[in-house]
């Protein structure tokens, strides 16, 4: 029994990420959100207090579905791997994360803990990936690993937004990006992979 009740409350935060992702905050209805998820809007509210009780859980508990790399001795098979990870995300869930964003942006009060857990324990493997080959030495020591992270996280967010929603789309050659970035922030700045 207490398995069904926490697949039921799995089930219905999922359901509710993805309703106000797609409807917006007053499209999410307890009704639309019950029903997508398969139960009663009643079993609804024995899980949740309020929609708002729901949706705050939702976005503290939601982890964008990327599988960040663990780290190896090979700093540039690691970055081409989370390279790899994010475009795969953007692709399989650009409805998703626009539309969160795009609601998270009209509705602030929805993000009373910032950044929302999940989201960041996302973020925080990102930046132990590039802490973890500074710390190794293949990765420029200078820079915060978290800035190294934006640095290379950044750009590609920027081509998802462009293509999304401009229609703008740049080539990408995972290989030269991953190259570029290395030579940029590499441990010999400049000369590239070790």
């Amino acid at each position: 029994m207490a398995d069904e009740a926490k697949d039921t409350r799995a089930r219905l935060v999922d359901t509710a990420i993805r309703a106000l992702a797609r409807f917006g905050l007053r499209g999410a209805t307890t009704r639309r959100i019950a029903a997508d998820a398969g139960v009663a809007e009643l079993t609804l509210f024995r899980h949740f207090r309020s929609k708002q009780e729901l949706l705050a859980t939702a976005i503290a508990e939601f982890r964008p579905p990327i599988r960040v790399p663990e780290p190896t001795d090979d700093v540039a098979a690691d970055l081409r791997a989370l390279l790899t990870a994010y475009v795969t995300l953007t692709d399989e869930q650009q409805e998703l994360i626009l539309g969160l964003f795009a609601e998270l942006l009209r509705h602030p009060e929805l993000l009373p803990e910032r950044p929302p857990p999940g989201m960041s324990s996302v973020m925080g493997e990102v930046v132990q990936l590039f802490r973890h080959h500074q710390a190794t030495g293949r990765l420029w020591r200078e820079e915060p690993p978290e800035e190294l992270a934006l640095a290379f996280v950044g750009p590609l967010m920027a081509r998802f937004l462009l293509r999304s929603v401009l229609g703008v789309v740049f080539p990408l050659d995972p290989e030269a990006y991953v190259r570029g970035f290395l030579a940029g922030r590499g441990a010999d700045r400049g000369q590239g992979e070790r």
